[in-house]
């Protein structure tokens, strides 16, 4: 099949590149700029120069097209202009989809997030749950209201399938959750922060062999995918376990790292520089996220890793690329 892909260059999108490539799927990646668009090139992908911003950039992009995978977002805790948020991940949702309308797709798969149903602190999320607007970070508002966008264009019959991942994690991710393993691996994180906060993680793997599936899933469906809800405590008790070191016993309090996230906001301010501890960052961690992926065990089969073979996995790939201090 002929499958576009938007975000491609992000996190999991070349992982989902690399697998639709190697089914022997025609795989076109939209991407925004010029070095991306070579580099791509040079690994067999075809591309085009596009940005969900700028609706003239997406005219003619589904010309041929039978699949679209939707990734492309701004998934970040802090932005120098919050407007970024809801200029492309809502707006540019919208672009995308006002386009996609004039061509035949048979199948349109939007990959949201947990943070666009995530429950009050201690509730788990299905795939029924609508976010009580509670929201702890523009992301996160951004990325409910995708999904009320996504609604709509269901409606007028767009074959429209959403996949909501938990936090993503596995081989390559070194700026995400996976910074706070290499943190606690190397003893650069010395203290627990909101140990019983919970994180709904998902390993790379189990996301990508169910995004792939997706495009025979039935349209209007919907799947969240977690691998297992567990506390902030009980990940750096693991990766010690798993390391030999010796378990981290203390926590730092709440009101010091709130004191540092709001200082440090207000000196970005100032140099319009990313502040080390974002509030929005800080906000979503306490509040945590639970879901449950049973709707996607039950119908797909999908056997999903666990937290300890999740680190196991992480640290493995992390030893290999010596990012882990003998």
């Amino acid at each position: 099949m002929n499958i576009l892909v938007t975000g491609g260059t992000g996190y999991i999108g070349p992982f989902l590149i690399d697998k639709l490539k190697e089914m022997g799927h025609s795989v076109i990646v939209l991407v925004r700029k010029e070095e991306d668009l070579k580099r791509l090139q040079s690994e067999g992908f075809s591309c085009i120069l596009g940005d969900i911003t700028d609706k003239l950039s997406l005219t003619g992009i589904f010309k041929d097209i039978d699949i679209l995978f939707h990734l492309a977002n701004i998934a970040s805790w802090w932005l120098p202009n919050n407007q970024t948020y809801y200029d492309v991940n809502v707006t540019g949702t919208i672009n995308l989809l006002e386009e996609a309308k004039k061509f035949p797709l048979k199948k349109i798969i939007h990959i949201s997030s947990i943070a666009a149903i995530r429950q009050p602190k201690g509730i788990l999320a299905t795939e029924e749950s609508v976010h009580q607007g509670d929201f702890e970070s523009h992301y996160s508002k951004s990325k409910f209201l995708v999904e009320v966008e996504i609604e709509k264009y269901k409606k007028i019959g767009l074959p429209i399938v959403t996949l909501n991942p938990g936090v993503v994690t596995g081989p390559r991710d070194t700026k995400t959750f996976g910074k706070t393993v290499l943190g606690i691996a190397n003893g650069k994180v010395k203290s627990k922060f909101f140990p019983d906060s919970y994180v709904p993680l998902v390993y790379i793997d189990d996301v990508i062999d169910v995004m792939v599936r997706a495009i025979n899933f039935e349209a209007g469906v919907k799947y969240i995918l977690v691998g297992e809800n567990i506390k902030i405590g009980d990940v750096f008790d693991k990766v010690c376990n798993i390391l030999g070191k010796e378990k981290i016993t203390k926590t730092t309090p709440n009101w010091l790292l709130l004191l540092v996230s709001y200082s440090s906001e207000i000196v970005s301010l100032f140099s319009r520089r990313r502040p080390s501890l974002p509030v929005d960052g800080l906000k979503a961690i306490r509040i945590g996220a639970m879901a449950s992926s049973q709707k996607s065990i039950d119908e797909l089969g999908v056997s999903y890793l666990n937290a300890d073979q999740i680190l196991n996995k992480s640290i493995e790939w992390f030893h290999k690329n010596n990012l882990i201090n003998s």
